[in-house]
């Protein structure tokens, strides 16, 4: 057996806790007697169609050690063997796609962890500078002054609390768009890893095809005709890899775009 690492991870939970202080909005909580909503059930769909696809590839890995043995004894049948696998990765990569996968570059990789990391760190500035949430008993300390004078502290207690308001909305907002550019980027790292997991597939496959060319001699190699259909398979999933769209991930239960 070949060692594998983890296919498919689950990403970073999109659902938020509110800062302290305020309450989750009617559009975070669960709607309707704790059914489920439409895009949480269109959510779990995909997700439960990733991890199929993800358990696909795992499968065709798995079974290397067994083609190699077959390359040795009969390369006439493992080259079929290998047109079958690479038949089953093209159908791992269509199912992955198909349930909103990105076959995510290095680049969109790198700038979507730029963007959580600068989100998080803005986010923490904002929390770090909230000032301590006033009292509406403030008055409560001249209740020997006069009128006036308890009617100055508690325009001062108005306008500390209203600074507060303020300062804690734009730490809430921050903190929020955070959560969901870390979760873009838990995501995104999710379909990278499915698309490396492919490809270190697509080369156990291939190296078993070198393998069986060497061996042309071999009075079980396979014809032509073998390889021309052993090769059709191959092109194909080389043009699914390829044309699998790129870019940031969808959170469908977000509601918003990372970046507003």
């Amino acid at each position: 057996m070949i060692s594998l690492t983890p296919v498919l991870t689950q990403p970073p939970p999109f659902w938020r806790t509110p800062l302290q202080g305020k309450a989750a909005s009617a559009g975070e909580a669960s709607p309707g007697f704790g059914l489920p909503s439409l895009s949480d059930m269109r959510d779990a769909q995909q997700s439960m169609k990733k991890e199929m696809a993800a358990k696909k590839v795992q499968a065709v890995r798995e079974r290397r050690d067994a083609l190699m043995l077959m390359v040795r004894i009969d390369p006439k049948a493992a080259l079929k063997m290998t047109a079958e696998l690479t038949k089953e990765l093209k159908a791992a990569v269509t199912d992955y796609v198909d349930a909103a996968g990105k076959n995510v570059t290095d680049g969109e990789m790198a700038m979507m962890r730029r963007d959580a990391k600068d989100a998080r760190e803005a986010a923490d500035g904002a929390l770090k500078d909230l000032p301590a949430e006033p009292k509406d008993a403030g008055a409560e300390a001249v209740e020997a002054e006069p009128e006036a004078e308890t009617t100055k502290v508690d325009a001062g207690v108005k306008r500390a609390q209203a600074a507060y308001v303020a300062a804690f909305e734009i730490a809430d907002r921050r903190d929020e768009k955070a959560d969901r550019a870390e979760a873009v980027y838990g995501a995104a790292m999710n379909d990278q890893g499915f698309f490396q997991q492919v490809k270190m597939a697509m080369g156990e496959l291939k190296e078993a095809r070198d393998k069986i060319k060497a061996d042309w001699a071999n009075p079980r190699s396979p014809d032509k005709d073998d390889w021309k259909a052993a090769d059709k398979e191959m092109a194909e999933l080389e043009k699914a890899i390829d044309f699998a769209p790129t870019g940031m991930p969808e959170l469908a239960s977000s509601g918003a775009s990372v970046k507003a």
